[in-house]
């Protein structure tokens, strides 16, 4: 398989990868558009070969597997799908939240219907607090031009995608966005809010913040026509009671959790993966809520 970025998360992989903890598989390529990243690996990985982008990859006839997200426009996006079409190889996105045990029961909840219809969705994240040393971290962090945004691209890009993943029939959105920490030092949102509307008339409240000084528990409530989910605190209920609780992951990196290891091994053992065409769909959805943002709140149909 090949790894598409050799930043944090990158490392990580290659890391976990390479020491054994994802069985049968073997990392054949790594790929940074940096040159000082690909001066990096050759330092640090002198065996395996290392490509500028993604097309290079498929070419050399390889399974792909990309960080989020997966371009700072769609274009890329695009660009990079019909690479992998021509040459008829995997192409998989590392959106790991989706294999969190509680997000596939709270998914299964939706689709069996049993609490009826949804009515309405709240989802609040204050848990990703980034500092100005986080941001001055890396040339690409908190600008426009490389990375397109700030706190919904990068921190909350993951529940954007849970939400489609979730309950998808999105028709409408309006948003907002603020920088309320660190106006004079970055130029793109620290904070983003959004109600999006759906076929059935349902509303979701979509809060993403990397201001807020605490990390605070993440809050998903969903509100049926006859019952209320809620996820907080590693906790799935339903009206009150528990009916699952999270795996809780340990080491410096734990709140990560345990589900990028998960996916790398549902990638390499079941050919199980999630599809680079999803990355472009919750990239649509994510670019339409920059729009009304940047419109002073219009509402964009979706």
């Amino acid at each position: 398989m090949g790894i598409i970025g050799f930043g944090n998360m990158g490392k990580a992989h290659t890391n976990k990868i390479t020491s054994g903890m994802v069985p049968n598989m073997e990392i054949c390529a790594l790929c940074d558009i940096d040159e000082k990243k690909r001066d990096l690996i050759k330092e640090m990985y002198p065996d395996i070969p290392v490509f500028a982008d993604a097309e290079e990859m498929f070419k050399s006839g390889l399974n792909v597997l990309t960080e989020k997200p997966a371009g700072v426009y769609t274009k890329q996006v695009k660009e990079m799908n019909e690479a992998a079409a021509k040459s008829d190889k995997v192409f998989g996105i590392m959106y790991n939240q989706r294999t969190n045990p509680l997000y596939q029961k709270l998914k299964n909840l939706i689709e069996d219907g049993e609490l009826g219809g949804i009515k309405r969705i709240t989802w609040i994240i204050t848990d990703w607090y980034r500092t100005q040393a986080y941001h001055d971290s890396s040339a690409w962090r908190s600008n426009w031009k490389l990375e397109g945004g700030g706190a919904l691209i990068n921190q909350a890009v993951h529940s954007l995608d849970l939400l489609r993943y979730l309950a998808d029939d999105f028709v409408s959105v309006r948003a907002n966005m603020m920088n309320y920490s660190l106006e004079d030092v970055i130029e793109v949102e620290d904070t983003f809010v959004a109600r999006i509307g759906y076929k059935n008339c349902a509303k979701a409240f979509f809060i993403a913040t990397n201001a807020y000084p605490v990390n605070s528990p993440y809050d998903i409530e969903i509100t049926f026509e006859k019952g209320v989910a809620r996820y907080t605190n590693d906790c799935l209920t339903v009206n009150g009671e528990v009916v699952a609780r999270d795996e809780i992951a340990t080491g410096p990196k734990a709140y990560w959790g345990r589900s990028h290891t998960k996916l790398l091994v549902n990638f390499c053992d079941k050919g199980e993966y999630f599809n680079i065409e999803d990355a472009e769909n919750t990239m649509y959805t994510m670019y339409s809520m920059y729009d009304s943002a940047k419109n002073g709140g219009k509402e964009i149909d979706i």
